[in-house]
C-alpha cells in the first residue's frame, strides 16, 4: 500500500476557529437578509439545509444547489436573486468574521511538506459553505488560498454529501482518482472525520491532545505538530497497515461515486459529450453509457448470482465496444447519468437486503480466482472509479 493523497480537515485542524464563529455567522445571515429581503431568521432555513445534506436527497444536486432550492421554496426568491444576495453577503459581511480565525503552527509547513512529497493534498472541510467562504478561511489561517494549490478543496459548490456521511469521503477519493487505502484523513472530530473516513477504508490520524484516547479507527493520534514530526522524522506513512474490507464500506462507496460523476459532468459543455480525447478512447457519453449498461447487465446480475447460487463460476464480461462501434444510449448525457444513478439506487436497495453472512458467499472468477460477494461489490466501486478517471482525464482535471 502507498499513500497517494492526504485529506486535511480545516477548522480546529489547520486553523483554530473560535466557538463564536457559527453563532455569529448565523446572526449576520439573519441581519443581512432581514434588511435585504425583509425575511427574518433565514438562519433557520440554513439549519434545515445542513440536515438535508446527510439525509435522503437528489444526489445530482451539490450541497449549494440543494441550499438554493430549499431557500427558494421557503422565501419565494428566484435562483438569480438568491445567488446575487449571497455573493454580496460573502463579499461584504462574511469578512467581518476574520477575527474568529487563528493560524496554527505548523499547518503551512505541513502542506508544503506534503506537496514536496508529491502527495495530492485535499482540503476536506465540511462542504456547507460556498467556495469564497472557504477561500477566505484559508487566507485568514495563513494557508494557500488559491484552490489550484490543492488536488481538491471541498465546498458546497462541488460536493454532494457532507460529514459525517462516509459517502463524502468516497466522493473525494473518486474525484482525486485513488482507492480508499491510498488516502490518509487528518481531522480533529471523531464523529465527522475519523469514524466515517475509516468506515470506507481510509487511513486516519486523529488530532487530539490525549494519546490515551486513541480509538481503534485511528492509525495515529496527537497534535498537528506531533503529526508533522512523525511525517518528517519517522517516515510514519510507511508504517500504516491497510484496513480490511468491510460490508459497511460498500454503500457509501457506490453512492459517493455517483456524486463524483455528477461533479465531473457539471463541467462538460454540450460539444464535449461526444468528443474523443484520442481516436482510440471513448467519449464522455460512451463512458456514461458504459457505466449504465454495465450496472444493468454485469454488476447487478453478477452480485445476485453469487447470492442465488453456491460458489458460481463467473466469466469476465466481453470487452465492450470500442470508441468507433459503441452507440450512444441516450440523446442527452445528463439524462443518461440520471438513468445510471437510478440503476445504482436499485443496486443499493438490493444490497440493503443482504444478511451479514451473505457478504461472504463465495464465487470463482475467471480472472480474480476465489472471491466473495463482498469483494465483487467492492470491485463494482473500483470499476466506477476506473471510468470516472477516464472522464476526469478527458476534461483535463486530473493530476
Amino acid at each position: 500500500m502507498m499513500i497517494k493523497a492526504v485529506l486535511l480537515d480545516l477548522d480546529h485542524t489547520l486553523i483554530n476557529t473560535d466557538v463564536s464563529f457559527v453563532p455569529e455567522y448565523l446572526r449576520m445571515v439573519d441581519t443581512y437578509f432581514n434588511d435585504a429581503w425583509q425575511y427574518p431568521k433565514l438562519s433557520r432555513v440554513l439549519v434545515k439545509v445542513i440536515g438535508g445534506t446527510t439525509g435522503p436527497r437528489s444526489v445530482e444536486l451539490t450541497n449549494s444547489g440543494m441550499a438554493v432550492s430549499m431557500i427558494a421554496e421557503e422565501t419565494g426568491k428566484s435562483t438569480a436573486e438568491i445567488l446575487e444576495a449571497f455573493s454580496d453577503f460573502y463579499a461584504n459581511s462574511y469578512p467581518l468574521l476574520k477575527n474568529c480565525v487563528e493560524q496554527i503552527d505548523p499547518a503551512v509547513a505541513l502542506i508544503d511538506y506534503l506537496r514536496n512529497q508529491s502527495l495530492a493534498v485535499v482540503i476536506a472541510t465540511n462542504p456547507l459553505y460556498p467556495a469564497e467562504a472557504i477561500r477566505l478561511r484559508l487566507e485568514w489561517g495563513g494557508l494557500p488560498d488559491q484552490f489550484n494549490s490543492y488536488a481538491l478543496v471541498t465546498t458546497g459548490d462541488n460536493i454532494h454529501f457532507a460529514k459525517p456521511d462516509p459517502s463524502y469521503y468516497a466522493e473525494i477519493i473518486a474525484r482525486v482518482g485513488i482507492e480508499p487505502d491510498e488516502a490518509l484523513m487528518i481531522g480533529d472530530s471523531l464523529e465527522n472525520d475519523i469514524l466515517p473516513a475509516a468506515e470506507i477504508g481510509l487511513n486516519t490520524f486523529y488530532i487530539h491532545e490525549n494519546p490515551d484516547d486513541r480509538p481503534p479507527q485511528a492509525d495515529g493520534i496527537g497534535t498537528l505538530r506531533d503529526l508533522y514530526s512523525r511525517l518528517t522524522q519517522e517516515n510514519w506513512l510507511a508504517s500504516i497497515k491497510p484496513r480490511p474490507l468491510q460490508p459497511e464500506a460498500i454503500e457509501p462507496e457506490l453512492r459517493g461515486n455517483i456524486g463524483a460523476l455528477f461533479g465531473m459532468l457539471s463541467d462538460v459543455k454540450q460539444h464535449q459529450w461526444n468528443q474523443h480525447p484520442d481516436p482510440n478512447e471513448w467519449s464522455i457519453m460512451q463512458v456514461v453509457c458504459h457505466l449504465l449498461e454495465s450496472e444493468q447487465s454485469v454488476q447487478q446480475p453478477r452480485l445476485k448470482r453469487i447470492l442465488a447460487e453456491d460458489n458460481p463460476f463467473l466469466v469476465a464480461p466481453h470487452s465492450p465496444a470500442g470508441p468507433h462501434e459503441a452507440l450512444p444510449c441516450d440523446d442527452d448525457g445528463l439524462h443518461a447519468a440520471l438513468r445510471f444513478a437510478q440503476e445504482r439506487a436499485n443496486t443499493i436497495e438490493w444490497l440493503r437486503t443482504l444478511r451479514p453472512h451473505d457478504w461472504q458467499r463465495s464465487a470463482r472468477h475467471s480472472i480474480f480466482g476465489l472471491t466473495t460477494l463482498l469483494e465483487m461489490a467492492h470491485f463494482t466501486a473500483q470499476h466506477d472509479r476506473l471510468h470516472l478517471n477516464q472522464i476526469c482525464q478527458t476534461l483535463g482535471r486530473c493530476e
